[in-house]
């Protein structure tokens, strides 16, 4: 399961499920509705199963408006290519640690087979909810978690950003 925002661009309210086939039976269905079963759309049964299919795990009507949405974010990565994609993210996300290296503290893996797109440092003897405001008020997109901030950079993101966002990070307050 992945949620369709963020990383594959989609909006929120929407995500992805996989399940193999001789699975799908064997999970429990938390939660009913008129999409999931066998006879979508016969509304006058009084007896109802389950779908065969995966189908079973989609109790409400679909979220047409984020499908559609979703699929054309899905296509524009599609047609980048997932590899142009993820190095473009690797780039990026070696590009902070490489000018933050020295001047704060990194809290995300350093190995790059660890690694994700995502950035969290710890600026030295630093108010972290007030280097967050600062970042924010700079319009500067991150997030104050895991005791620090987080740089989530995409493979679009121009080194430009990425250089104004940490000039506002490593500036004093």
């Amino acid at each position: 399961a992945a949620d369709g925002h963020k990383w594959m661009l989609g909006p929120e309210g929407l995500a992805l499920f996989y399940c193999r086939q001789p699975l799908i039976e064997t999970l429990k269905i938390n939660q009913y509705g008129w999409h999931m079963v066998e006879a979508m759309g016969d509304f006058d049964r009084h007896d109802w199963s389950p779908a065969k299919s995966a189908r079973r795990f989609e109790c409400g009507s679909p979220n047409t408006l984020g499908i559609h949405a979703l699929h054309a974010s899905l296509s524009l990565l599609l047609e980048i290519g997932i590899d142009e994609v993820f190095a473009g993210i690797q780039s990026n996300t070696q590009y902070i640690i490489d000018k933050l290296q020295d001047k704060t503290d990194i809290l995300s893996p350093l190995a790059s087979e660890r690694r994700s797109g995502i950035v969290t440092v710890r600026p030295d003897d630093q108010d972290i909810a007030a280097r967050y405001r600062h970042l924010q008020a700079s319009n500067v997109i991150c997030a104050m978690r895991g005791g620090g901030i987080r740089f989530s950079p995409h493979y679009y993101t121009q080194q430009v950003q990425l250089d104004k966002a940490l000039l506002h990070l490593l500036e004093p307050l």
